[in-house]
């Protein structure tokens, strides 16, 4: 031991060195991973230190920088000779007692380098490195008087026994916004709480459900012997979660309830929600630029010098920038207020209950157009206007979809001989290749089981029937009640069912050998589809729909008899309105339920 160690202990103070055993128990169960700045406020001679830096010493050739993962420790020792040694044992002047070691290895030749020459050599090279690291650095000399702004992952400490409940409420202080706690203690001041501030340590250790570990003749081999009975705890605070004055203060302003936390609720009803996420707008946006206004009010106390004349540039010590940073002070009010808008828009249109009764082609092409939105407050004004706007523009897109998917129930799939069954031949007005939508069809599922466990994968499923079920929502007006798909799915493939699965308009029966076969289970809807195609494909004649059969000549007849016959001409010749209408109407498909009213 060193001379000026040996006169410390001997003169009667608290200093035992923590044996290597004891510090290996300490330090288990720590995840380094996480761990970046380290606190140790009763350094001694940097045992403990010293036993962090070797845990995590990786020999990277030339990599100084990571070669201990980034790790930081921060040393507080009262007694000045301790400082002392405690600075030596970290510095360039010790890293050259090991440099000899290493350098008679690397004269040798190689190949007479025995293995235990080579782990003698790594030692000395290890060593080395941790003196030169600059990993440690000693900030403090009482511990019970510092007052860091600097924040720690973990403070690991064996603190003066007889004083050790003091030092351990400073620990606890300081790491209240976050961190944890390794500490030896004597054991009599947990299991003997009689002071008030042994009652409060007691009282803060199960508040954070530390664990405590009872340790006799921790110190009977160590560098300095003692019989005490010591107590390992170990404490792990949660994280605090900041607040902002601005964002509350705003809160109150705007008197947002905020009843759902930081974001809209998607259990809203699209009205409410869209109610929601305007409030949460606005707050967020007032709240944003008082933070830039005051970041740039505060800037002139942020400079890297104090000499406001420096000849090299007198830049902030801060950075405030928006996502794309573009270097110092870069974010402007109106960049701010860009991305901040494209953020709620884009949230709107990806909530399936304002665009869920768009196809998915659909809400893909609005999707993509969001980001001309940024330029406009997210307000509900602006969200009528685009709910507006889309219904204007999504009939032509709504015909194409209903024209493709009728396509793709006839003649996409002909290829395979059992697809070929799902259309109907009938001799067209303008063309003998007419055809319509039977009442069963089989369509392509490719990729439904899964190879591994075999079992089907319910997103596969409603991603083939999805657009399906949205088509005979425009034809039904979305009047019959919804059924989840995706729950339904869910439902019954969790009971490894797969046939005669009971949707919306169709049950549906999955094969392995990926197709589906799907029974229309609504008549009326499927022969309106059959008709829009028809008459969209100009495969009826032109006076379908406005004579009455007996008034059509024979070849409007022989379309009519092949296509659906008399009896159910005269149907759908009774209910026009119904068979015959748009399956596209503003107030049949509605984006906003009830409509907005504006504040």
């Amino acid at each position: 031991m060193n001379k000026a160690v040996v006169h410390y202990a001997e003169g009667g103070e608290e200093f035992y060195p923590t044996p290597a055993a004891l510090i290996d128990r300490m330090l288990s169960g720590i995840d380094w991973r996480m761990i970046r700045n380290i606190l140790e406020p009763s350094a001694g001679k940097g045992d403990i230190v010293l036993h962090i830096l070797r845990k995590n010493y990786r020999d990277r050739y030339g990599d100084r920088e990571n070669r201990f993962g980034g790790i930081s420790v921060d040393c507080i020792e009262l007694d000045p000779h301790l400082t002392s040694i405690l600075k030596y044992n970290f510095s360039r002047e010790k890293a050259l007692i090991f440099q000899p070691t290493i350098d008679k290895y690397r004269e040798m030749d190689y190949r007479k380098v025995t293995p235990e020459m080579q782990r003698e050599q790594d030692t000395a090279l290890r060593e080395k490195h941790i003196c030169e690291s600059e990993a440690v650095h000693v900030v403090f000399d009482d511990f019970l008087q510092y007052e860091p702004f600097k924040e720690y992952d973990l403070i690991v400490m064996n603190p003066p026994f007889s004083n050790g409940c003091t030092h351990l409420l400073k620990a606890l202080d300081i790491q209240k916004r976050g961190g944890s706690i390794v500490c030896l203690l004597n054991a009599e001041t947990i299991r003997n709480p009689y002071t008030q501030q042994r009652k409060e340590l007691r009282r803060l250790l199960d508040r954070y459900g530390a664990s405590i570990e009872y340790i006799e003749n921790a110190f009977v081999h160590a560098e300095r012997q003692t019989d005490v009975e010591v107590a390992l705890i170990k404490v792990c605070i949660p994280t605090v979660a900041e607040e902002s004055d601005f964002y509350e203060r705003m809160k109150k302003a705007e008197k947002l309830d905020d009843e759902y936390g930081a974001n809209p609720s998607l259990e809203l009803d699209v009205t409410d929600y869209i109610k929601s996420a305007v409030a949460h707008f606005r707050v967020e946006t007032k709240a944003g630029l008082e933070l830039i206004r005051q970041f740039r009010a505060f800037q002139p106390y942020m400079k890297k010098e104090l000499n406001p004349k420096s000849p090299y540039g007198n830049d902030c010590i801060l950075r405030l920038t928006d996502s794309s940073d573009r270097g110092y002070d870069s974010v402007s009010v109106n960049s701010y207020l860009e991305k901040t808008r494209l953020k709620y828009w884009s949230a709107l249109l990806s909530n399936p209950k304002f665009i869920g009764k768009l196809t998915s082609k659909l809400q893909s092409e609005y999707r993509e157009k969001v980001d001309r939105l940024k330029d406009y407050d997210f307000n509900e004004y602006n969200i009528q206007v685009l709910s507006v706007e889309i219904m204007a523009q999504v009939r032509t897109g709504i015909e194409d979809e209903i024209i493709a998917m009728f396509d793709r129930l006839t003649a996409d799939h002909t290829w395979s001989p059992e697809c070929a069954n799902n259309r109907h031949y009938y001799d067209g007005w303008a063309t003998n290749k007419a055809w319509k939508v039977n009442k069963k069809v089989i369509i392509p599922c490719y990729g439904l089981y899964d190879e591994y466990d075999g079992l089907p994968r319910k997103y596969k499923a409603v991603e083939v029937l999805s657009d399906i079920e949205k088509i005979f929502n425009f034809f039904d007006g979305h009047m019959t009640a919804d059924v989840d798909l995706g729950s339904r799915i869910e439902d019954y493939f969790s009971r490894r069912e797969t046939k005669n699965v009971p949707c919306k308009f169709f049950t549906a029966t999955f094969y392995k050998k990926g197709t589906v076969h799907i029974t229309f289970t609504c008549p009326e809807l499927l022969e309106r589809f059959n008709i829009y195609a028809a008459q969209n494909r100009g495969w009826l004649p032109p006076s379908y729909g406005k004579k009455k059969y007996a008034d059509m000549n024979p070849g409007e007849k022989k379309v009519v008899d092949s296509f659906q016959g008399e009896k159910q001409y005269a149907k759908v010749l009774s209910n026009t309105n119904y068979y015959l209408a748009s399956p596209v109407r503003v107030d049949t498909m509605p984006l906003l339920a009830g409509g907005m009213n504006e504040s």
